[in-house]
């Protein structure tokens, strides 16, 4: 991580890298995410003594029941299998990973939880404009998110649009019963919503602050990723901290210190 890259970060409120997940590695994600999207993967540990039946997914609008398709064009995200599944788990912790996220924060690093989003071919929704620090209570610093791309992410299948500089400040949001909050395009500067379109294996690192969305798929071509969300060794809780609201069911999975893997 170069001095220019972390001033981007600073200043812009993200970073890509390019190539950061590679060979075998991505050959891996690719195929145990598309187990994952398929049901062949079931939770496999406990935390805090509760280990769920199945991942938490959540379904494209009205197609959770679609027969004729399979189910891995039906989900529009799964979530939290790092704390359910060894694989997932190693795989949010490894060196290149982490190198980037202890390098952008200047501390160790702590893992919160991870999801894969997907947006299906012709029918994938939009993820509205939205901050994701509307979903938890104030953090010092703000959380990183990470995403990397498992497909090509393009204009044509949905890739994500970041505003940059829009992480300075944390937004009012209106409730929305689909996607939790969303915010008005005219809340922000829309002019400077710039698309970040990644090949396979490219990252994107931001800030949580950072006003992002992404435009329905109406292509041929399918869209995953693999996201995860970090926080600095040394955070702090604005507020008490409760995440259970996130899912129904699930426990308050925390911030948890992750030991630097070896190289």
């Amino acid at each position: 991580m170069t001095s220019q890259q972390r001033k981007q970060y600073l200043e812009d409120g993200y970073v890509i890298v390019r190539g950061l997940i590679s060979g075998k590695d991505l050959a891996e994600l690719d195929r145990m995410v598309d187990r994952l999207l398929d049901g062949a993967l079931q939770p496999e540990t406990a935390y805090q003594g509760w280990q769920p039946a199945a991942f938490y997914t959540f379904w494209e609008p009205d197609m959770q029941n679609r027969a004729d398709l399979p189910r891995r064009e039906r989900v529009r995200l799964m979530s939290n299998m790092s704390h359910h599944h060894p694989y997932f788990r190693d795989f949010g912790c490894q060196l290149a990973i982490y190198k980037v996220v202890s390098s952008l924060f200047g501390t160790g690093v702590r893992m919160f939880s991870d999801t894969v989003f997907v947006k299906p071919a012709h029918h994938g929704i939009q993820a509205a404009l939205h901050q994701d620090t509307a979903f938890w209570p104030e953090l010092e610093p703000n959380a990183m998110n990470f995403w990397v791309a498992i497909d090509s992410a393009t204009v044509g299948n949905g890739c994500l649009h970041v505003v940059p500089g829009t992480h300075r400040a944390n937004l009012p949001h209106q409730d929305d019963s689909i996607q939790g909050h969303i915010l008005q395009d005219h809340q922000i500067d829309i002019s400077k919503q710039i698309p970040v379109e990644l090949d396979p294996g490219d990252g994107i690192f931001f800030d949580s602050g950072l006003a992002h969305r992404s435009y329905p798929n109406h292509s041929d071509l399918f869209r995953r990723a693999y996201a995860a969300v970090y926080g600095a060794e040394n955070l702090r809780h604005g507020k008490p901290w409760k995440t259970s609201s996130l899912a129904t069911e699930t426990p308050d999975y925390q911030f948890e210190l992750i030991k630097p893997p070896i190289s």
